[in-house]
């Protein structure tokens, strides 16, 4: 699964981010009468790290539910001396935004999913996925490619992606 092939998908997920964002009160702060109940999400984050495809990249992008900041880095993948990523970012996602990702994640069940799905034999050009959740006092580390990518996988990788791109609008 590339970041291309699923761009179609992100268009969706990018709006929805997008209203949430434009709700309240104008910022990304929240509203001083609104309470946050964190519930299951207390102490939740994702963290995703592609590596490989076509021009050797080193993908990162992680959000944490509390205090709601993500980061985004693309660099090329190198051992020493690789100089300036090609793009970074980060930011602050709305309430709203922050609920709504770790709700798909969450409803994938992330937990149930084994540990490492190998990867693709002859599978040069794929990415190599690190996914690490934690949620409910859990952890999981799932590890894939672009070819054995697990199918309740998809939807976590696409919200990540398209939240992370609507805010950074």
């Amino acid at each position: 699964m590339t970041i291309v092939r699923y761009r179609s998908a992100i268009l969706p997920i990018a709006c929805a981010a997008l209203a949430a964002c434009s709700s309240g009160n104008g910022t990304n702060e929240p509203r001083p009468d609104r309470v946050d109940n964190f519930g299951s999400f207390n102490g939740a984050k994702i963290d995703v790290l592609a590596e490989g495809g076509f021009a050797a990249l080193s993908i990162h992008q992680a959000v944490t539910h509390d205090d709601r900041k993500f980061v985004y880095a693309n660099r090329h993948l190198c051992a020493q001396n690789c100089g300036a990523p090609l793009d970074t970012a980060s930011g602050t996602l709305t309430p709203a935004a922050a609920d709504s990702l770790f709700n798909i994640i969450l409803a994938q069940d992330p937990f149930t999913l084994k540990d490492d799905y190998g990867t693709t034999r002859g599978g040069a050009d794929m990415f190599a996925y690190t996914v690490r959740v934690t949620a409910e006092g859990r952890s999981k580390t799932i590890k894939f490619d672009d070819g054995t990518t697990p199918e309740r996988m998809h939807p976590i990788l696409q919200a990540v992606q398209g939240i992370i791109a609507a805010a950074r609008r």
